[in-house]
């Protein structure tokens, strides 16, 4: 596996890579190139091909059958054959500055420009220079194009002083012309032959009359920095992105917003091409997004608005066909009818307990209205019959609630009244209803419900109040009295309610107006939360969930916007200004109309649209968008955790994101009987439970380690959900876990935190965490292992290291510390540690200082008491990251330099190779996996695995 210092080197292959995509580009047959750092991809035929020994590709440029790569100071040419075979024709080769653009200006000929603002002309069979060309206006610049005019070479260059500058290299050195009006950076810039397009730190494009430099259109649309721009050749278009994870398109005569998706997560798209109606994005995410545009139609909205007869409206409701219901004050029920334009009266004004006030649901062609007085009218939407029904006692309806029933025909509703009662009532065929049970809501401000729904087995009742809260209630229970709760969490969504509850693989969905979706699992009944996350960042109320077509669309309020959202592409379809949710408003989309109605001043008003998502296909496996500070191996399967505040479970074939803490995840560890265990900022540590066939997270405890307030999941009595001390500004830097001597508890934990403190919790079978003992020294803990060093007596070593430079050992024996031990190993903080028992125990680190030094633990009395360095090198050029133990004889390192080392005994190299992970955070070995005999994996901005 890894040889001695007199064999062969060890032989290191490339696994699972996942880091940004950035740069890609559309080739003549049509076939998507991908760069993932120093590879390039072909997604066709899922070729791999290394085109740069230490430098990422940040820029491809298609000629024929040729491609120019372009990252850093280096470039090559790669070949592409009519099988869409890659080859290396020229190979890498470093120029003498960094390269911000390049095109072909024949086969033999290539023109580069220079963040200097120059101008190389280049050989295109040596890659070397035979004339270079400098303005006069030497400047920096971050964005810039060439392009070949009528055998004229043109560049703009986007320089940090806000102003693009238009100048002919080969003509002359002096700047032509020179446009005025960012506030920003330029990024990056397009030419045409009458318009100039560039985007800004400043967040906008501007469309400038190439040859006045007027600026005809400054256009806004990007939350961040937009940082590329290119051109739709096929029509009057143009497609920006940026930092806000938006794919913007524009139509380059009107300057309107023709579509905006948003196809990745994280720190933004970096890359973008189009080509023949089809818009490829390459994102932090490492996934690549393909939209096909040719199905996309733009559809003007339109818009009606209604008075009627000065009698304000109440509510509108979409019925099928598109037919909308509207109550006015009197409580005469209109509807719509689209052939007369006109609208009919269903019922009249003089029906008593309407007036005023009314509340509604629609339930399966059936729309229940509910009044003052406590009486319920049902209206069947297709023939527009209506019937009445009195609940048992007269009062106020404050709310009538559709109860989802998935798997079953019958219908049923819930009306909550002033006292809080709950009826649950039954809708037959004849337009009549019937009472079953009655339950009792919990006392709370604004005590109705919002929404409701039974498990798939129909054995219980699920509802969602206006404060958030989630309540459990039995269906098979005969009782004349009203039924209580099992089971309750106040304010599972903030305080601003629930909006929808449905059921999905044995698991209650919830949806609430703080933006966030979670799964909730009945169990031993009571209600354990299993996941939860928010859909799309910056929205703060979603409505409601829907299947349309094998696409999820999301409803939702954004500012005073109502938009409709594709989750699986980010695409937003429909998009309307309203004035916010606080008013009667309802939404239909039916395939291919979306109807959207609301009352404002006070008219009723209308918008019709015909929307046809774009055909969208993702390639690769979802990885965070940002940092992944932690890693680890349980057997095939990885799950790391990131900035992000999300966990992702990778297998071979897939991955799972899992959005779990509140805060950033800073680190992971895993027992031996499936126990995951995270914890980061905000003194955040969960427990979790890794299934058999490891296809999800199971999340069974959550515990703050500062404050110690404890909050089990699936715990018996209600609690407020929101309890925990979100002040807290401690952050849980490192987490480690081994065996329990101890038959009260599962496994033991340890946490070392930014404060200096460290805790040593048990975790019993029951998922809850007790806490041992504590300890404090003065530096932030970056480092911990916990290990048994004596099962007979039960003792224990925790290991700690500091930014001080120094490693402490604390015996532990009896649930106290017994003795410990310190020595400063390093002169600045210490990144990465690692430890071995056996006959003679050591110990591996490494800090910011790039020295590794490996120490031994010497021991007395069967306690190990002090540590002694043995060996000491400097290994990396910049900060030393991680080190671990590969066998008694074999070290391996990774640094911020993205080198990786194996280490002999003596800490000499006896093997080196480049990582494609930008600034790594971790490095993580398993010899447990099924298909190598062991796996090292780096974790930065992404992540790369190499197979011994």
């Amino acid at each position: 596996m890894v040889q001695g210092k007199s064999g062969s080197p060890p032989a290191l292959t490339v696994g699972r890579t996942s880091v940004a995509v950035t740069a890609v580009a559309i080739t003549e047959d049509n076939s998507v190139i991908a760069a993932y750092s120093s590879y390039l991809v072909n997604l066709k035929t899922k070729q791999r091909l290394k085109v740069f020994k230490h430098q990422a590709v940040h820029a491809l440029y298609v000629s024929k059958s040729s491609l120019l790569v372009c990252g850093g100071r280096s470039i090559s040419i790669v070949d592409i054959s009519r099988d869409s075979e890659m080859s290396i024709s020229s190979a890498e080769r470093r120029l003498k500055d960094w390269i911000i653009s390049a095109v072909w200006m024949s086969e033999k000929i290539i023109a580069v420009l220079y963040s200097y603002n120059s101008v190389a002309i280049l050989d295109s069979s040596t890659l070397t220079s035979v004339q270079d060309v400098q303005c006069d206006s030497c400047c920096i610049i971050y964005g810039g194009c060439l392009v070949v005019e009528e055998g004229v070479l043109v560049c703009c260059s986007g320089t940090v002083f806000n102003k693009p500058l238009l100048w002919k290299p080969l003509l002359q050195s002096k700047v032509v012309m020179s446009y005025e009006g960012h506030s920003g950076v330029i990024f990056d810039i397009k030419l045409t032959k009458d318009k100039l397009y560039s985007v800004s730190d400043d967040r906008t494009l501007i469309i400038w009359d190439r040859v006045s430099g007027e600026i005809e259109h400054r256009l806004y649309g990007h939350t961040a920095r937009v940082l590329k721009v290119v051109l739709m050749s096929w029509c009057e278009g143009v497609v920006t992105v940026g930092e806000d994870n938006q794919c913007v398109i524009w139509s380059c005569e009107t300057g309107e917003k023709l579509s905006c998706i948003t196809p990745h997560s994280g720190n933004g798209i970096r890359s973008v091409c189009c080509k023949n109606n089809l818009v490829v994005t390459g994102g932090w995410d490492s996934t690549v997004v393909e939209y096909s545009l040719s199905s996309r139609n733009q559809h003007p909205q339109q818009n009606f608005e209604y008075s009627l007869d000065k009698d304000p409206p109440k509510w509108v409701s979409w019925l099928n066909g598109a037919r909308l219901l509207v109550q006015l004050s009197s409580g005469e029920v209109r509807v719509y009818d689209s052939a007369l334009s006109d609208f009919e009266v269903v019922m009249s004004s003089g029906e008593s307990g309407f007036k005023g006030y009314s509340t509604y649901c629609e339930l399966g062609g059936v729309v229940i209205v509910g009044g003052i007085t406590g009486r319920i009218c049902l209206l069947d939407s297709e023939s527009l019959r209506f019937s009445y029904v009195n609940s048992d006692r007269e009062g106020k309806i404050f709310s009538l609630t559709a109860v989802s029933c998935k798997g079953s025909d019958r219908k049923f509703f819930i009306s909550c009244q002033d006292t809080g009662n709950l009826v649950l009532w039954e809708v037959s065929e004849c337009l009549t209803a019937k009472p079953l049970k009655t339950y009792v809501l919990p006392k709370c401000r604004n005590r109705w419900l919002t929404s409701a729904c039974t498990n798939e087995s129909g054995e219980f009742l699920v509802v969602g109040d206006r404060r958030g809260g989630v309540h459990l209630y039995p269906l098979n229970v005969t009782s004349s009295e009203a039924i209580s709760p099992l089971f309750s969490i106040s304010g599972l969504h903030g305080e601003n309610g629930i909006s929808q509850l449905t059921t999905q693989q044995n698991l209650v969905v919830t949806v609430g107006r703080d933006g966030n979706v979670r799964h909730l699992k009945i169990e031993k009944e009571s209600l354990v939360i299993v996941k939860k996350y928010k859909p799309m960042s910056g929205v703060y109320w979603v409505e409601k969930l829907e299947q349309k077509g094998g696409l999820t669309l999301m409803h939702y309020f954004h500012g005073q916007q109502f938009k409709m959202t594709v989750l699986e592409s980010g695409e937003t379809i429909f998009c309307v200004e309203c004035g916010g949710g606080h008013r009667s408003w309802d939404a239909l989309f039916d395939g291919s109309f979306v109807h959207f109605a609301y009352i404002k001043n006070p008219q009723i008003k209308v918008v019709k649209q015909r929307v046809t998502p774009n055909l969208f296909k993702r390639h690769g496996s979802l990885n965070h968008g940002s940092e992944i500070n932690s890693a680890v191996y349980y057997r095939d399967l990885i799950v790391t955790a990131g900035e992000d505040c999300s966990l992702i479970a990778h297998s071979q074939d897939h991955s799972l994101p899992i959005s779990s803490h509140i805060s950033s995840i800073r680190s992971l560890c895993v027992s031996d009987c499936g126990l995951l265990f995270s914890a980061g900022g905000r003194g955040s540590l969960k427990a979790w439970h890794i299934p058999p066939d490891r296809t999800d997270l199971e999340l069974v405890s959550d515990y703050t380690v500062v404050s110690n307030t404890h909050i089990p999941v699936g715990y018996n009595s209600s609690y407020r959900f929101d309890q925990r001390n979100s002040d807290n500004d401690q952050r849980v830097m490192s987490v480690d876990c081994c065996k329990s001597t101890d038959s009260q508890f599962v496994c033991l934990v340890a946490c070392g935190l930014s404060n200096g403190e460290v805790y040593l919790l048990g975790y019993t079978s029951d998922s809850r965490f007790i806490r041992i003992l504590s300890h404090y020294q003065h530096n932030c803990i970056t480092r911990v292992k916990l290990t048994v060093t004596c099962p007979e007596t039960g003792t224990l070593l925790l290991l700690l290291s500091t930014t001080f430079g120094m490693v402490q050992g604390l015996n532990i024996q009896e649930s106290a510390i017994d003795s410990k031990f310190s020595c400063r190993l390093h002169s600045s903080g210490i990144n990465g540690l690692d430890l071995r028992l056996g006959p003679s125990a050591e110990v591996l680190t490494i800090g910011d200082d790039g020295d590794v030094i490996r120490s031994s633990l010497s021991a007395s009395d069967s306690r190990l008491d002090s540590i002694t360095p043995l060996a000491r090198r400097t290994t990396h050029f910049s900060a030393g990251i991680a080190v671990r133990f590969l066998n008694t004889d074999r070290f391996i390192t990774v640094g911020s330099d993205q080198r990786l080392y194996v280490l002999d005994r003596d800490l000499q190299p006896v093997y080196c190779c480049y990582v494609d992970v930008p600034d790594p955070h971790d490095l993580v070995i398993s010899k447990s996996t099924s298909y190598a005999d062991l796996a090292v994996l780096v974790c930065g901005k992404g992540l790369q695995e190499f197979i011994m």
